[in-house]
């Protein structure tokens, strides 16, 4: 029912609620979308009400859901909601609950009426004003049927509100391009809004690692051989492009978690020195050593290597893990207590899923750090602009340099466990030490 009077809204009884976003074009980035209705459904009933927003089909408009407030709401696309400014802190992000039960994201077949509309306008990005509010509803209820998980899922709360902050904080921050050099590059993207390309997150991963892509731009793998990364600037007059990159960060994660100390040393230097029983290797060992760590980790720790400690270790975490698995069905973050559940993975394997774990461990321990980089960073100009795992990306006026490198970043990271590489330029493509 597509309510005409504040009267039906207050007349909706539903306690428990399936909240329903209908946004101006699904395909636009959410800075600039604006959210056209919302359809409510009542998850015990299945009843439900459309209320517009700006619709063309409105004769009543809200955007006001004070309505729900003391009942059980289950948010679709919480992170439009976020950017069109309301707390869904309370909510109960139904995407997020669906990944962490089934470890798979959710994607709704895109209805026939949106593809039709969609060839038949290719240059309008109003879709949805296009479609009727009673189809919006129609779909609407096609995605609760599907994707509703009405149980709370362990480490929720870390992930839809800690997690989504953290990447939605980056997203608006968008990266400042040579809009020429962009086009050329990347064509006429929809990722190109004025003077930035907004990126946008996908926290939906298997790995748990989320991806990073827009507008047909894969920003978690830009380029680096070609000239790709030119057009990539800072936004600042004096400013310039501040990249920090942890330095062997997977194997320092797994030390924390098993209790290994690498001290100040070069962790492949370090490991060096035992496969090559050496005090002095030399380059092309500790580059061996290197290529060697990646495959013992990632492939499973071959026999030949358990005499190295931090090999050892490794391989007692990950036979642990996988002891715990066997008994429980699934192993549990000691950060947002996340649960892996193993029933969810095809084929899985004692290494295999000891990487989930880490690459888990992974995206959390940024996402505190992530957390507090916002945090302090709060009435200053500088904005974190790209994530990709082991680096994080800064546009940053000239002024506050000083500043990011000696106060903020050493107050949020602590730097003897997890060193950093720090590189500074004009653009992203030419970054220095």
């Amino acid at each position: 029912m597509v309510v005409d009077s504040i009267q039906q809204i207050e007349d909706f009884k539903g306690q428990s609620v399936f909240l329903y976003p209908v946004l101006k074009d699904d395909r636009l980035h959410n800075v600039v979308n604006n959210v056209i209705g919302f359809v409510c459904i009542d998850t015990d009933t299945r009843q439900s009400i459309v209320i517009p927003n700006g619709h063309p089909e409105g004769v009543f408009n809200s955007d006001d859901l004070s309505f729900l407030e003391g009942r059980r709401v289950y948010s679709y696309n919480t992170v439009a909601l976020k950017y069109a400014g309301y707390d869904t802190s309370k909510y109960l992000d139904v995407a997020m609950q669906y990944y962490l039960y089934t470890s798979t994201g959710y994607s709704a077949d895109t209805p026939a009426i949106t593809n039709h509309y969609s060839r038949q306008y290719q240059s309008c990005f109003r879709i949805n004003e296009l479609i009727s509010l009673y189809k919006h509803e129609e779909i609407a209820l096609s995605v609760f049927e599907q994707c509703w998980v009405k149980v709370d899922q362990s480490g929720l709360s870390f992930y839809q509100n800690d997690l989504v902050d953290a990447f939605v904080s980056i997203e608006r921050n968008g990266l400042a391009v040579d809009p020429n050099k962009f086009k050329e590059r990347f064509g006429n993207t929809i990722s190109l809004i004025g003077d930035k390309a907004y990126t946008q997150y996908n926290y939906y991963t298997t790995t748990g690692r989320p991806s990073n892509r827009f507008g047909g731009v894969n920003y978690a793998a830009l380029n680096k051989e070609d000239d790709t990364r030119e057009c990539f600037v800072s936004r600042f007059e004096d400013g310039q492009l501040v990249e920090i990159d942890f330095n062997s960060y997977h194997p320092r994660l797994i030390a924390q978690i098993i209790g290994y100390d690498f001290g100040s040393d070069n962790v492949y230097e370090h490991l060096a020195c035992h496969y090559h029983n050496t005090d002095n290797p030399t380059q092309e060992q500790i580059e061996e050593a290197k290529e060697g760590t990646f495959r013992q980790l990632y492939g499973g720790i071959q026999h030949q290597y358990l005499h190295i400690p931090f090999f050892s270790k490794t391989n007692d975490m990950a036979k642990y893990l996988w002891s715990k698995a066997e008994d429980d069905g699934f192993i549990e973050s000691p950060i947002s207590g996340r649960k892996l559940i193993t029933s969810n993975y095809q084929d899985i394997t004692l290494y295999t899923l000891f990487n989930y774990f880490v690459q888990m461990y992974e995206t959390e321990t940024n996402v505190m750090v992530l957390k507090e980089l916002h945090k302090r960073l709060s009435g200053m100009r500088t904005k974190p602009v790209l994530y990709t795992y082991d680096s994080i990306l800064f546009d940053v006026p000239h002024d506050e340099l000083q500043k990011l490198l000696s106060e903020i970043i050493p107050q949020c990271i602590d730097l003897e466990k997890f060193p950093i590489k720090i590189k500074y330029g004009s653009n992203l493509k030419n970054l220095s030490v």
